[in-house]
């Protein structure tokens, strides 16, 4: 069922950005009910995804040192809020949107996914999720040992037949040249592909989608 004009107007951000990770999860009759966001910046993507998703629990996990991406987005979940309690629900409305209190079942915190495990429990989520996170890490916060370091995590959390996903920018020539390969890393981490599609974007860079299900226990 298509979500009304009212989400796409106060909540959904830039949705066509995800579409391939539903389609996939649909294709594969996959159900989502808790996610876990990394690199959820100021919380929209977050909300967009347990939206689109029709999720039951989300939760945002950013590094942001003086934490205000997640100030911010606890400011977002409260103004979501406030439009929830003086309008109408509309009928299509996620079932998470109908708690007294969002905070409940979307929270936000602050981690560093590429140093230690976050606080978040292992085997618990259906969904880690992360877009254009990992290519940062590789290129700024460690290279290889930090992406790996967080792949980890994302896996820890997911349970036995959840999935990581991830889109990320894998090669770009020009002026800033690099080329990264995921792939490794995920499979490292007893990850099984069940999902990979790369795609030119624009002329210089190449971006990858990638979609893995956890079937032990990391």
């Amino acid at each position: 069922m298509e979500l009304s004009e009212y989400f796409k107007t106060y909540i959904l951000r830039q949705p066509e950005k995800y579409e391939w990770l539903l389609r996939a999860l649909a294709e594969l009759k996959i159900q989502i009910h808790q996610i876990a966001n990394f690199g959820c910046g100021e919380g929209e993507e977050t909300l967009t995804l347990a939206c689109m998703l029709r999720v039951r629990e989300a939760t945002g996990i950013d590094k942001d040192e003086d934490e205000i991406k997640i100030r911010n987005a606890q400011s977002t979940l409260k103004h979501i809020q406030n439009i929830i309690w003086n309008k109408d629900v509309p009928n299509d409305a996620p079932d998470f949107l109908r708690q007294s209190s969002l905070e409940d079942v979307v929270k936000f915190y602050r981690a560093d996914i590429t140093k230690k495990s976050t606080d978040l429990p292992s085997n618990y989520y259906d969904l880690a999720f992360c877009h254009f996170v990992l290519h940062h890490i590789w290129l700024d916060q460690g290279g290889e040992d930090a992406t790996r370091t967080a792949i980890r995590e994302m896996a820890r959390v997911v349970k036995i037949g959840g999935v990581v996903a991830a889109c990320e920018l894998t090669r770009r020539t020009g002026k800033e040249i690099f080329e990264i390969n995921f792939k490794p890393l995920f499979e490292a981490n007893g990850l099984i592909p069940i999902h990979v599609e790369l795609k030119l974007f624009e002329s210089d860079q190449e971006v990858t989608k990638y979609l893995y299900i956890k079937e032990r226990a990391a």
